[in-house]
């Protein structure tokens, strides 16, 4: 299973996984795209996020992923991690979409039940969209 999304009020949270935090946030970034609609693959960016923690860097490289999508109105499809440092806590994806306004509105990816952990199956990460 590469995502799932959980019972929320008000918001869109999901649970990704992986078996490795490149492959965790590789599905987590699939789930918020889910949310934004169906896109073709004939746009593709390379964005590089840092954080303080691995947390910390899902969040920014999602925010960041968001935030270009809405600047450039593109919806991106999927991502691949091309580089992944966790002792600087620094990743760089390749992100494949196509230029069109998106099916629904993501306001902000939030720190709000944000977990992410390794255990022996694998790695989940927890994010909660703002919708």
């Amino acid at each position: 299973m590469e995502y799932r999304f959980l019972e929320h009020t008000a918001d869109i949270m999901f649970e990704a996984y992986g078996e490795s935090y490149p492959a965790a946030l590789e599905n987590a970034a699939k789930a918020m795209f889910s949310v934004l609609g169906k896109a073709g693959e004939n746009e593709r960016v390379t964005l590089t996020s840092e954080g303080h923690s691995l947390e910390e860097l899902a969040v920014h490289t999602l925010a960041d992923l968001l935030s270009y999508m809405d600047t450039h109105e593109i919806v991106f499809s999927r991502i691949i991690v091309k580089e992944f440092d966790g002792a600087k806590r620094t990743v760089k994806v390749e992100a494949f979409g196509e230029k069109r306004r998106p099916r629904d509105s993501v306001k902000a990816v939030t720190y709000h039940e944000m977990m992410v952990k390794e255990d022996k199956g694998g790695w989940t990460i927890r994010m909660l969209l703002d919708v």
